[in-house]
This record gives structure tokens, sequence and C-alpha cells, in this order.
């Protein structure tokens, strides 16, 4: 018989494990396509209380599988077959098999063990028949909470044929998720030596054995009989400045059944002096004019429709025709526009008509063929044989299909109409067939012949024409409102550097980058301003940071990065920054808040006596702090919170509270940054 522990209560205490469950589901990805695959979620309560239960394993029962795991609400979602068998399982109750049967919200309620300890002996002030961990604090260092702590184990709760299990887990209360730590297992010998025996002398088998300690008298505490365990673990956390705890579930048990089992909070908050750190960087425009965009050869391009009328079936274009000369001249005096430019050349000029699709389509596309060649005969005897000698002047004709009639028939709401031409395209694919039925209905002279099919015999034009020229600011605004897409690098760099409104510049920047999103220097200059406003955006230089980097991006990259707590990685862009006067401060922030704190204390005890206080509380000299925290100007809130947090760590509770009651009463505030503060939050009255 396998240990029950490691049969329904390990599986999701580790990364590996969560990395195997992916690796397993990419494995299986194929499969899971085939059957119908659904989103299920739920919540887990205990049958006999009603109470949410905390860390309850789902599972697939048929292959295994961890699926979920309940939150602190006892609250679950995942993906899982329609069909499938879920097997809810925690130590300490029973496990329940439920069918999903095609349903996407659960709720379980497990009959939890009566598990009843005996009456609580107390000696000296301490329970005796209890599993204890040592209260702890959450320390922090970087982005990585370490969690140090010994727990105690009685003599009565831990006989020769058990097994311990202790698993930590880091609360993010904020945002009430449970990430698992390492776990604690240990194992009496005579129970170690079993289990070996079942798994077939091979214990590794055993889903917990790389975490199995086994029971030694050296493990015991000096002067008592019971056992004490040591134990350390890290964690990496994305927002060190969330509120968290240290919650540990417990469970002693034997081959076949629980015995024991607690939770408990370990630590209540975090141990972080250097969340006060007073530190500000103003963001930097990119000064070098090597890293300027450059003025460049730009396309332009416009687009437009010439309404000239052709004869029914006759491919000559009238020009004696009011409109057709209207509209000759219109495209006559955009080219000379561009040809009495001196910095534009015009590049290409296609001419595209379009035929409707009564009749043959052959004769149709002969008959748009001709008509272009008209049109574009008359288009090149007004340009100059200059501009025929730069340019390219091409052709494209084609047959609008039915489906274009339909559309502009529902536009005026002829939805009837409509209906009938689309059941006709429906069953006849060819246009040559579309077009005999279609002549056949009732409305097709009445409505068709005239209103709507002489709409589609039109003539378009796309030209493209290139500039070259230094635009004033006004000519770039200009352009701007016209259509910001046509600014180029250089056009956008001066538009964004010479506003003053700082709306204004922002929107200019983000446009630039919308356009180009290489373009380094705005992306940087967007960084500088808003870091100018207290709310930079991390991911905005991710791309540029590095070893290539100028020294301006990394420095505005370091400042986002901090600004979103990502402390790990700030200390690696920062490494980057050259040592000088304007970069070795937000570099030794970095190495500071990326705990790396004996490099960076002469620098940021320079810029001030209060952070150098908070440097050495960090570093544990606290015999120092206090000497230097006596030091300081006591006229604000702040003052008072350090130097509670000293005389509390110099095991002076009655001081450190006077000094914490004068901060909260010039600044009730930190009363709710004390509950975090593992420092202090020991001396709040438990009503606070």
């Amino acid at each position: 018989m396998k240990s029950y522990f490691s049969k329904i209560f390990c599986a999701a205490t580790t990364k590996s494990k969560r990395v195997l469950t992916l690796c397993l589901l990419l494995v299986f990805g194929i499969q899971l396509s085939i059957a119908q695959v659904i989103r299920i979620s739920g919540k887990v309560t205990s049958k006999s209380e009603g109470q949410p239960l905390i860390g309850v394993n789902i599972q697939d029962s048929k292959t295994g599988r961890l699926l979920a795991t309940t939150d602190v609400d006892g609250r679950f979602a995942m993906n899982a077959h329609a069909n499938a068998t879920l097997k809810f399982t925690m130590v300490g109750a029973e496990p329940a098999t439920i069918k999903v049967n095609g349903r996407n919200v659960i709720d379980v309620a497990l009959v939890t063990e009566d598990v009843f300890l005996e009456e609580a002996t107390v000696v000296a002030k301490r329970i005796t028949d209890k599993v204890t961990p040592e209260p702890t604090e959450i320390e922090v260092k970087g982005n990585y909470f370490y969690v140090r702590t010994r727990v105690r184990v009685p003599k009565e709760m831990f006989d020769h044929d058990t097994r311990l299990v202790v698993q930590p887990f880091l609360n993010n209360v904020t945002k009430r998720q449970l990430k698992p730590m390492r776990p604690l297992v240990y194992d009496a010998w005579e129970y170690n030596t079993t289990q070996d025996r079942m798994y077939d002398f091979n214990i590794d088998q055993d889903p917990l054995a790389k975490y199995v300690t086994i029971k030694t008298d050296s493990m015991r505490e000096a002067g008592r009989e019971n056992d004490i365990i040591g134990y350390t673990d890290s964690i990496y956390v994305e927002n060190v400045n969330h509120e968290y705890s240290c919650d540990i579930y417990m469970a002693i048990e034997d081959y076949r059944k629980v015995l024991y089992r607690d939770t408990t909070i370990i630590a209540r908050g975090t141990v972080n002096p250097l969340r006060f750190l007073e530190y500000a960087s103003a963001g930097q425009d990119i000064t070098d004019e090597a890293l300027y965009p450059k003025e460049e050869l730009q396309l332009r391009d416009t687009r437009g429709e010439m309404k000239l009328r052709f004869e029914r079936a006759k491919s000559s274009l009238n020009m004696d025709d009011a409109q057709n000369r209207e509209e000759m001249d219109k495209l006559h005096a955009e080219l000379s526009t561009i040809e009495q430019d001196k910095h534009s050349d015009l590049q290409t000029l296609t001419i595209i008509g379009s035929a409707s699709p009564e009749g043959k389509y052959a004769s149709n596309m002969k008959l748009a063929k001709e008509r272009l060649n008209s049109a574009l005969q008359v288009v090149l005897s007004k340009v100059s044989e200059e501009q025929k000698a730069k340019a390219d002047f091409t052709t494209e004709s084609k047959v609008i299909p039915w489906e274009e009639v339909v559309r502009l028939l529902e536009k005026d709401s002829l939805n009837k109409e409509a209906e009938a031409i689309r059941n006709i395209i429906a069953r006849y694919k060819n246009i040559d067939q579309q077009g005999a039925q279609i002549k056949k209905l009732p409305f097709f002279k009445t409505i068709l012949l005239n209103d709507y099919l002489p709409e589609l015999r039109k003539v378009e034009y796309q030209m493209t024409y290139s500039v070259f020229r230094k635009l004033t600011f006004d000519e770039i605004r200009e352009l701007y409102n016209k259509d910001y897409r046509q600014l180029s690098k250089y056009e956008f760099f001066r538009l964004y550097r010479e506003e003053q409104d700082s709306v204004m510049r922002e929107k200019y920047c983000r446009q630039a980058l919308e356009m180009y999103p290489s373009l380094m220097v705005a992306a940087n200059d967007l960084q500088a301003l808003l870091i100018s406003q207290n709310r930079p955006e991390v991911g905005l230089l991710e791309k540029f940071a590095g070893a290539k980097a100028p020294a301006t991006v990394n420095a505005n990259h370091t400042v986002a990065l901090l600004s979103a707590g990502k402390y790990n990685e700030a200390v690696e862009v920062a490494q980057y920054l050259p040592d000088t006067e304007d970069t070795k401060f937000i570099k030794a922030i970095s190495q500071a808040l990326g705990g790396k704190y004996e490099e960076a204390y002469p620098i940021v005890a320079e810029t001030g006596l209060r952070n150098e206080v908070l440097m050495l509380l960090t570093m544990k000299r606290n015999e120092e702090a206090w000497k230097k925290a006596q030091g300081l100007d006591i006229a604000d809130a702040m003052t008072y919170y350090i130097r509670a947090i000293c005389l509390n760590r110099l095991e002076k509770p009655n001081e450190a509270y006077d000094e914490l009651k004068h901060a909260f009463k010039m600044d009730p505030n930190l009363i709710e940054i004390a509950r975090l503060d593992g420092d202090v939050n020991d001396l709040l009255p438990e009503n606070n």
C-alpha cells in the first residue's frame, strides 16, 4: 500500500510537477482536440461545516493528471473533457469521484475526517501536543521572498510508523492566490523502511521521496524529547508590494489514513525596509544627434474616381461631354501640381476601369479594356514628356460581379429584389448564366438597367509620387492633419520634439511608434515623458535595452522596471549603465532593490540619512541603524515609523510601540502599511 499523502496531496506542491503537467497537456494535445473540452468551475466545501476547503486537488480519474487546485475561497476553474470523471482529494478528507456529464459548474462537499486531538497539555505556556511551526518573517531580496522557520514535533504526535508532511504556501492576500513552496517531509525510520518495501525497494517511486528527511535523535531540541526540523526556501514574486502571508498545511499519516491535520499562518507580512526607500529619477530624452532619424525620400499616394460617361456598348470617350471634361480637368490639375513642385516626382499612374456585369463576360471585359485605353490616351495627352519619361502608366480592367448589385440594393432597402438576385447567384456559378437569369427578373429593366448598373461603369485612378524636402513645422502639422500615416520618421520626430503640450506630445509619439515600431528615439522620448508623470510603461523599451543600447535608453528602462517592481530585471539592465554622475544613482538604487546591498550601500547612503538607515536595516546591521536613526529629524511620521522598526529589531517592543503610536497619530495611513510589515505588525493590537 502506498503512502496516503503521497497519493492525494503532493502532486501540486512543486514547480516541477506543474511543468510536468504542462508537458503532458502538450503531448496529449491532439487527443484532447478530438474530444469535447469544456470550461468547468465550482467550489469545494466541507460537508459538515460548509466552509471552503483550500488545497483540494482535482484530477482526471482516467489519466491521473492534476487539473486544478482550489484557492483560498475553495474555488477552482479548469478545462476538462465533457465526459470526464473527476477525483477530488485533500489531506484529512474522504476522496470524492464526480462525473462531469457536460456540466460547466460543479460544486462539491467533501466529508472531512473527524480528527480529535486529546486534551491539550500546557507546560510552561507551551502546547505540547501540536505540531508547531515557529512564527517567522518573509524576507524580501529583490523579487525573491525567503521563508525560514523551525517546526517542533511533539513526541506524542509522531510515532515510529508515521510520516509528517509540512506544505508551506505563499499566500498573495492582495490577489487571493496561493503558490506552493518546497514541502517538508519527515519520516520515522520504521515508516521509511516500510515504504521502501512497499515500493518494491525503490523508494524513488514515492512522489515525495526527494523531499524526505529521516528522523534521527540529533534533530531533537536540546533538553527535550521533541523533534525539531529546520526549513528554508525561496520563491519568485512579480509584485513585492502586494500583501503576503505564509500559510502552512500540516498532516501526520500512517500507511492508511491521516492521523492529524492542521493549518496555521507563520508569517503575516514581509520584512522589507527598502519599501520606504526615497528616490526619484527624471526621464531623459536622447540628445545624441547621430541617433535622430534622417530626412528621407518619401512616397506619397493618392486615389480617386473619375466619373467618366460612356455610351452603352461604346468604348470611345466623348470629350464634348461637360462632365467628362470636368473630371479630366481635375486629374490634370493634380498632375500639374506634382510636376510644378520641384521637390516631387510622379512615380506611377494606374487607370482602373470597371464594366457592369450584364451581357457576356468576355464582351464586357473587352469593352472595359477599350474604354480604359480611350481614357488613358486622353490623360496622356495632358502629361508632359518629362513626366511620361519618369513615370509608369498602366491600366487595369475588371467586370463588377452581381454580388455588388446585391449590396447596392440592400443599401437602399430593396431587400426583396436583393434576395432574388442572391438566389440566382447561389444556383448558378457562371457569371454569364447569372446574367441571363437576372435579365428575366421583372425589375431588371425598371430598376437595374437604369438606376444601378450604370453606377458600376466607372474609371478610377491611383497615383504614387515621391517627395523630398524639409517641411516647415506648419507644413508637417498640415500633412499630419490630412493623414498622419503619411509622415516620415523624421517628420514625426520634428512634430513631437517641437510640441510643448504634453498630451499632444504623447499622442504624436504613440502614432510614430504605430507607424514605425522600431523608432527607438520615439520610444525613449515617450518613456521619458511618462517617467516625468510617474507612469512609465515597462514594455516600452524592452526590445531596445541591452548591451548595445544607448545609456539613456537603458537608464529609462531601468526606471520603468523599478517602478513595476521588477527589481531583478532592473539589475540586469543597470549593469550596462556607465559609472557616470548621471547614471550612478539609478544604478545603485537598482542594486539595492535587487538585493546587492553591499555594492549599493555607499552611493545610496549619500542620498540622505534616512536612506542610509533603511540600507543598514536591510543588511541586518540593526545597532548601527538605530544609532543613525537617532540623528533623524523627527518632524514627520515616517521617521517615527523607521525608529520603531529599529527598536523592535533590538527587542525593545515597548519603546518601539511608543514610536509607532507617534507615527500613526501623524499619519493614520501608516496603520494599513504596518499590517503588511513583518518588522512591526507584531506590535499592533489585535483589533487593529
